[in-house]
């Protein structure tokens, strides 16, 4: 699923129907610059551009909300999500600190000298989250120093 946001002025919330739909631009001059000039379509045809592409990508209709905030919701079929990014997008990777620090731990006992850097990786997170759950496992340190150190788990 895909969910963008979009602040508004305020508004009353509510669901949105293609049939009954009146597009107003926020900025009317910029948005009839645009148009004048082939950089824009006519007011409306993102929407029903969303409507038409949705249906052929996951044969299902998109949500569009307005209220304060505008909200499009497109709804997507898993293997479209699976399709998305590289190779080396991380798959099975902990949602949680508890499944972080599990995580951690095994990454320690299938290679005692892996680095911060590469649990990271693994992780699909940023080597400072990978720090701060360090400090949390009591029982794993890092003996030595620098390359020449490996981690040691007392279990």
């Amino acid at each position: 699923m895909i969910l963008l946001n979009k602040e508004k002025q305020k508004r009353i919330r509510e669901l949105l129907d293609l049939q009954k739909f009146e597009s107003f631009p926020k900025n009317p001059v910029i948005s009839k610059v645009f148009r004048e000039i082939g950089l824009a379509d006519e007011l409306g045809s993102g929407m029903r551009n969303t409507y038409k592409y949705t249906q052929l990508y996951s044969g299902q209709n998109p949500i569009f909300e307005e209220g304060n905030i505008f909200r499009t919701i497109i709804p997507l079929k898993k293997i479209a999500t699976q399709k998305i990014g590289g190779e080396n997008v991380p798959h099975n990777v902990p949602h949680n600190r508890k499944e972080l620090i599990e995580f951690i731990k095994v990454q320690v006992r299938l290679n005692n000298k892996v680095t911060r850097q590469a649990i990271a990786d693994s992780a699909g997170v940023s080597v400072k989250t990978i720090q701060r759950a360090l400090k949390e496992i009591d029982n794993l340190q890092y003996v030595g120093s620098g390359n020449n150190g490996h981690w040691e788990l007392n279990e």
